[in-house]
């Protein structure tokens, strides 16, 4: 994941590594896909995965919704 004010090119994610990044298991990515908390993964050639911006978002959006309650 890259830290505020790099200008990297986006990336796709795999789901073993959203995954790690989650703390959850890869079926768990795919419910969260499933239930909407995650966006539709995106498909570059055989690769199937998430944008890390994508993933990026989810995590400020379940942190500000976490502060929240």
């Amino acid at each position: 994941m890259q830290s505020d004010g790099e200008n990297k090119l986006d990336r796709v994610m795999r789901f073993p590594e959203i995954a790690k990044v989650l703390g959850v298991c890869v079926r768990s990515v795919r419910r969260m896909i499933d239930r909407g908390e995650l966006p539709q993964p995106v498909r570059m050639g055989h690769a199937v995965g998430l944008m890390e911006s994508d993933i990026e978002a989810c995590i400020d959006r379940m942190r500000n919704e976490r502060a929240s309650q």
